[in-house]
């Protein structure tokens, strides 16, 4: 069996229609979806991380550890599953638009309350050193935002993993529910061994 835990952006429900798809999408690839409900409300990123980390070991127990696990976030639920790869063994990441808010990101003007709750006190460079997974997959649309396209590409440059794989979504703006972007999650879950 193979899982694919489904970390949603912010704000957003796992149950959302989108999300929807891309369950449908690795169910007919031959993987088991588990949609990861996230509380957006007054958490920080690395609590939202924590989070899904307890909910990830609690399934762990209850299941095999011999059946492969992958993790899938879009946004901000990218960057909880790049700094759960850092925690945990996962046979592979689908990072889907890595938000740029990690310490390197921060803008020069900014309150203290919007950097505990939006960004990460952590360089992004120090993260990437700790993965602990077979290969990574990242995804993100042509039509993004320049600081998210430099942080997708700077990330995916540093990381060392002999089976890193990028994809630029040709007009594609942050939308996980665009087709073109739900197309190359499909093709995504077909290489991923």
């Amino acid at each position: 069996m193979k899982n694919v835990f489904i970390i949603p952006g912010f704000g957003h429900k796992s149950s959302g229609k989108a999300y929807k798809n891309i369950a449908g999408i690795l169910k007919e690839e031959g993987y088991s979806p588990i949609p990861v409900s996230i509380s957006w409300r007054k958490n920080t990123i690395r609590q939202s991380a924590e989070y899904f980390l307890k909910k990830y070991k609690l399934f762990l127990t209850k299941k095999s550890k011999r059946q492969k696990n992958y993790i899938l976030g879009f946004s901000y639920g990218a960057i909880i599953a790049f700094i759960a790869a850092t925690k945990i063994q996962v046979d592979g990441l689908i990072l889907c638009s890595l938000s740029p808010f990690f310490k390197e990101d921060l803008p020069k003007k900014i309150s203290k309350k919007r950097l505990k709750e939006f960004f990460l006190e952590t360089n992004c460079y120090d993260l990437i050193s700790q993965i602990k997974t077979k290969q990574v997959h990242m995804l993100y649309g042509i039509n993004e935002a320049k600081p998210l396209i430099k942080r997708v590409n700077e990330t995916f440059n540093h990381i060392q993993s002999p089976r890193k794989y990028l994809t630029a979504i040709s007009k594609t703006e942050h939308n996980i529910g665009d087709k073109r972007y739900l197309y190359q999650i499909y093709k995504t879950a077909q290489i991923l061994r």
